[in-house]
């Protein structure tokens, strides 16, 4: 595995907008990832280990992290509906999930039979038959299954009061589920675009263009997330699904999408583009 663990570290910490350490275990092909400037037992790790052609990976709670676990079975329907997105997503791209709450096993893309009294919380995603072996597109796939299930995770995180906006209209995440998580601040607005980018990724879904391919490393994760209904139409209520009501646009046809009232489709990009 060529990937460093900062370098995971680093894409990580964009995708979801929190920041993260990386660390290698010795000895073995696997990395962590953990919350920055928080004591881990508290916390939690992201553990990505590569096999022969195979990728695991899996949440690990710290030894002390039973509030935050408890915390994340307070989600409400909005953030528990963007976790199963991106299992789904998961499940969609071949791999396999394994989900246990409270020792017992839950379906990843049905968040219905969670349940609300959190005391244990098992995940981890393997995909196997994976074509490994081949530098930089290895290290695309490490992250991308990485970036998948921290996303997973992030969308249940607790929130803190002060860090919401004055209008509710990111939606998925109720005043009830709001509570500290260890004195850092996590937006709503960034899980969604977490669990957007993790279930759409990073080409623009209207011209194709992946940023990072046309300026190098500069750009690499440069897209910008579009609400494919305008939030100014949005209830107060709304709780936004990233599967289908967000898409990655790239910076110049999100602006060309908002030069209407409403905001052109994607589709209609799509034949301003054909035209030229």
């Amino acid at each position: 595995m060529s990937l460093e663990p900062g370098a995971l570290a680093t894409l990580i910490s964009d995708s979801c907008g929190l920041p993260f350490d990386g660390r290698r275990i010795a000895g073995a092909n696997t990395i962590q990832i953990v919350p920055s400037g928080l004591p881990v037992q508290n916390t939690f790790t992201i553990q990505t280990a590569v096999g022969w052609r195979n990728v695991e990976v899996t949440f690990v709670p710290g030894s002390f992290a039973g509030e935050l676990v408890r915390h994340m079975g307070l989600a409400d329907a909005g953030a528990r509906g963007s976790c199963a997105a991106v299992l789904a997503k998961c499940l969609r791209d071949g791999a396999t999930v394994n989900l246990r709450i409270n020792n017992h096993p839950a379906k990843p893309d049905d968040p219905t039979g969670w349940g609300a009294q959190w005391a244990r919380l098992e995940l981890s995603v393997r995909r196997g038959q994976l074509d490994l072996g081949n530098g930089d597109q290895d290290n695309e796939k490490i992250f991308a299954w990485t970036q998948q299930v921290t996303a997973a995770i992030v969308t249940l995180l607790p929130l803190e009061q002060d860090d919401l906006p004055s209008e509710n209209l990111q939606g998925g995440f109720s005043e009830g589920a709001q509570v500290q998580f260890e004195g850092n601040r996590y937006e709503r607005d960034r899980r969604n675009r977490a669990a957007a980018l993790a279930i759409h990724g990073y080409a623009c879904l209207a011209c194709s263009s992946e940023l990072g391919d046309r300026y190098g490393s500069a750009a690499v994760g440069l897209i910008e997330i579009h609400h494919l209904t305008p939030v100014s139409k949005l209830g107060s209520d709304y709780c936004i699904n990233p599967a289908t009501d967000l898409a990655p646009l790239c910076p110049n046809c999100h602006r060309v999408a908002h030069r209407r009232e409403p905001p052109f489709t994607i589709e209609e990009l799509k034949s301003m583009l054909a035209a030229e």
